[in-house]
């Protein structure tokens, strides 16, 4: 089943809320996970989400955070990806981040930038995520940082020009 991608409207920050706080610790707190994506939600351009949905059902989404300033040359990191755990497997995933990362390539093109490099962090002890971003983004892992936010994390690195 085809998932459809689209950018994020204020309808759905209650249910992306609700897949975040099932797949983040750090936002568990479903008050808390709500606060969080309505902030990032009214920080655009700065901050860009996709919603996957299926039979108008949001199912996933996916944060682009862009970092460093409004640069010619743009630095994003896929700061959060999440899917409800029911429609795993399906490829929606790797719906998000394609499908997505053609809206961000549109959004840099119109300001005449391009996009030079894609910052993604994921728990060291989290190879399927370590070999997903490797595979949908060519990201290869840079460095380490010791236990930060969840415990270890690796810090990987997509270069695109």
């Amino acid at each position: 089943m085809k998932s459809d991608i689209r950018k994020l409207s204020k309808k759905d920050i209650k249910k992306v809320a609700a897949i975040a706080s099932k797949n983040f610790s750090g936002l568990k707190d479903i008050k808390k996970a709500h606060l969080w994506i309505r902030c990032n939600f009214l920080s655009f351009p700065r901050m860009q989400y996709y919603v996957a949905e299926l039979k108008k059902e949001v199912v996933g989404y996916i944060l682009w955070s862009e970092k460093g300033g409004f640069r010619e040359n743009a630095v994003f990191e896929l700061e959060q990806i999440a899917v409800a755990e029911k429609f795993r497997n399906r490829g929606i995933g790797k719906a998000l981040i394609s499908k997505s990362l053609s809206g961000i390539k549109k959004y840099l093109n119109k300001r005449k930038s391009k996009l030079k490099i894609i910052e993604v962090t994921t728990r060291k002890e989290n190879p399927i995520a370590i070999k997903f971003y490797k595979k949908n983004l060519g990201a290869k892992a840079e460095c380490t940082i010791k236990d930060f936010l969840r415990g270890d994390e690796v810090v990987m690195i997509a270069r695109k020009n």
